[in-house]
Parts: C-alpha cells; sequence; structure tokens
C-alpha cells in the first residue's frame, strides 16, 4: 500500500502537478510517503546514502568508520 502512494507521488511529479498538490492528511505517513515519491528522497535524510557510483573512491568504511587493514 505505501508503495502505491510512492508511485502516486512520482507520478505526480512525472505530470507537472505541484508538490503541494498531496491529497493525504498533514503528518500522516501516507503523505510523507507520497513526498518521498514526489521528491526521490527517502523518509530520513539523514539515512540517505548516496549511490556507489557517484561517491569518491577512497579507503573502505563500514559504517563511517575506516577499516584499519585497507589504510
Amino acid at each position: 500500500m505505501i508503495m502505491d502512494v510512492i508511485k502516486q507521488g512520482s507520478r505526480a511529479r512525472a505530470l507537472g502537478r505541484p508538490r503541494d498538490a498531496c491529497p493525504h492528511p498533514a503528518d500522516s505517513r501516507e503523505r510523507r510517503a507520497w513526498y518521498e515519491g514526489y521528491d526521490g528522497s527517502t523518509w530520513d535524510f539523514a539515512e540517505g546514502v548516496p549511490h556507489p557510483a557517484v561517491t569518491a573512491r577512497g579507503p573502505a568504511t563500514r559504517n563511517g568508520a575506516v577499516d584499519p587493514t585497507l589504510v
């Protein structure tokens, strides 16, 4: 169900509808999902991680910690 709401938001953007056209109530999980689809973002921006193909290449990391064997 939430995936359908995300698709609705994505479709609305593709059709040129404004962001404030979201039909879901404020502070609802459906509204957050609709915005996620519209913006192409995740709910929690702090958890967003760039795609590996667009990040700078450097020492391998795991949860932000550099592997000491690779330094």
